[in-house]
């Protein structure tokens, strides 16, 4: 017999309001699922039953009384470790931070308790937010619910594998070059990085910066706009702050698919991509083509996006961590030692170029949007790497550190790009949807990039392509076996 976690998270914000279900009983079957499956997983780092027990039970009076309900009454969410939920720790999985207990709530966070969202504890991630995979000093490693050999990537790793082994039906994440979306497609959930100022982040560094946003991630696009209802907030210290109408997310209904125009890209004109991650995605595209208005496939030009990526994305490091890098590198990753030896050698003239470039990328994407509906891409652009080579990728990182100084860079070696990073400084929303398996037998998905503060309707376009594959063989959502996890060391 399934566990009531596993119902769609629609289903059972409809069950409560009927008073067909009791959230305190939800709540005890997802802890029950969570106590069989986090040993084994590391999804979760540290929970809050006890407050969470205790809402649960208001939760239930309210629902007893009827009437208009708060979208996310009784359903239990999970919050991404670097987001403050009061009396948790926010340590980025760090040393640095390993005695940081949030005073308060996020604002997201306490929109989603307004909301009725029961919060129940906080999802891991790699150390400072940045890595091959979700693993840090402090918490130790998340495993892929799929094959646990392989990297459930980051930084919302441990939400998307939280989601994947149906241990909550609700979780946040944040994105910066792909956070949530790579996490999404290579663990078969969905996820939603939304426009800047959506859901409003007023703790970053740098307040203009549009890389890096929180958002919903879930297991299907109409449970990813129930949680984007409950997340959204505002504050007047976001720069980007803006609120749509909420009522499409709380009422889904599908694009038509049928008046739907399609861009369709593999690889943005700027990124190395898989073969075999080419032939399923044209397979995908295949399934799609027959329900669609029409499909293009176009090579945008975004000129040298990939290389401004790595010049801009810097800034906000310089910022938070600039001086740790300069008096004691070795309590930073050697990720971060990388990109603050490049933001320490870079010069204006660089950064004012990457600028213009972005300048020029978000032109040319919204440009393209004008002729069409929505621009579609796969959502990883190699396999999984193992849990092993990522460990011999960070070895290769740790030793050019040591090579240079901490302000020497060299240009000409920038990193590769992932199919993530072209579209993150254009600050356009992108759904990430799961669509089967991949060639390797791993999860594969896709991202759908929608026109800029237009997330409401991008995810009703997504919610019609998904339908549309899901309802095909070998399109729909995979599921991980989870009967070998006992065997695998935590």
């Amino acid at each position: 017999m399934a566990d009531l976690v596993q119902l769609p998270a629609a289903e059972l914000r409809r069950r409560i309001a009927r008073r067909d279900l009791s959230p305190v009983e939800l709540l005890r079957d997802v802890r029950a699922r969570i106590d069989r499956l986090n040993p084994s997983l590391n999804a979760f780092v540290e929970m809050c039953w006890d407050r969470a027990e205790r809402e649960a039970v208001a939760a239930e009076a309210r629902a007893m009384q009827g009437g208009d309900l708060p979208p996310l009454l009784g359903l239990p969410v999970a919050v991404k470790e670097s987001t403050n939920v009061e009396g948790l720790h926010t340590t980025l999985g760090s040393p640095l931070f390993a005695d940081r207990v949030a005073a308060e709530d996020a604002p997201t966070v306490a929109a989603i308790r307004a909301a009725g969202g029961i919060v129940i504890g906080k999802t891991n991630v790699p150390e400072l937010l940045q890595g091959g995979t979700s693993r840090n000093t402090i918490y130790g490693l998340t495993r892929n619910a799929h094959d646990p050999s392989l990297s459930c990537l980051g930084s919302s790793g441990g939400s998307a594998v939280a989601l994947s082994a149906d241990m909550v039906p609700l979780a946040t994440g944040s994105d910066m070059g792909g956070s949530i979306r790579g996490p999404s497609a290579g663990n078969g959930t969905a996820g939603l990085r939304p426009s800047p100022g959506l859901v409003a982040y007023p703790s970053l560094p740098i307040a203009f910066d549009v890389s890096s946003v929180v958002g919903p991630m879930a297991r299907s696009t109409e449970d990813v706009m129930l949680l984007l209802a409950g997340m959204i907030c505002s504050s007047p210290l976001d720069p980007f702050d803006w609120t749509p109408d909420l009522a499409p997310l709380l009422d889904p209904v599908p694009a038509d698919p049928r008046t739907l125009r399609v861009a369709v890209s593999p690889d943005l004109g700027c990124v190395k991509v898989d073969a075999g991650i080419r032939a399923r995605f044209e397979e995908v595209i295949a399934a799609i083509a027959p329900h669609v208005g029409r499909v293009e496939w176009v090579t945008p030009d975004f000129g040298p996006i990939t290389h401004a990526f790595y010049m801009l994305r810097t800034l906000a490091y310089l910022v938070a961590y600039g001086e740790v890098h300069e008096t004691a590198p070795d309590r930073l990753t050697p990720q971060k030692n990388v990109d603050l030896r490049r933001g320490f050698a870079a010069s204006t003239r660089q950064i004012a170029e990457a600028q213009r470039v972005q300048t020029v990328a978000f032109r040319a994407l919204a440009t393209l949007l004008q002729g069409h509906d929505v621009l579609i891409t796969p959502g990883a652009n190699e396999p999984l790497p193992s849990v092993a080579e990522v460990e011999r990728r960070e070895a290769a990182l740790r030793a050019d550190n040591a090579r240079y100084g901490a302000d020497e860079y060299d240009f000409d070696r920038m990193p590769s790009a992932s199919i993530n990073t072209p579209i993150t400084w254009t600050a356009h929303p992108v759904a990430t949807i799961t669509a089967g398996r991949g060639r390797d037998g791993m999860p594969f998905g896709i991202n759908l990039i929608g026109r800029y503060r237009d997330d409401v309707r991008l995810l009703r376009i997504a919610l019609a392509v998904e339908q549309v594959l899901h309802a095909q063989e070998g399109f729909g959502r995979p599921m991980p076996d989870l009967s070998r996890l006992a065997a695998v060391p935590a």
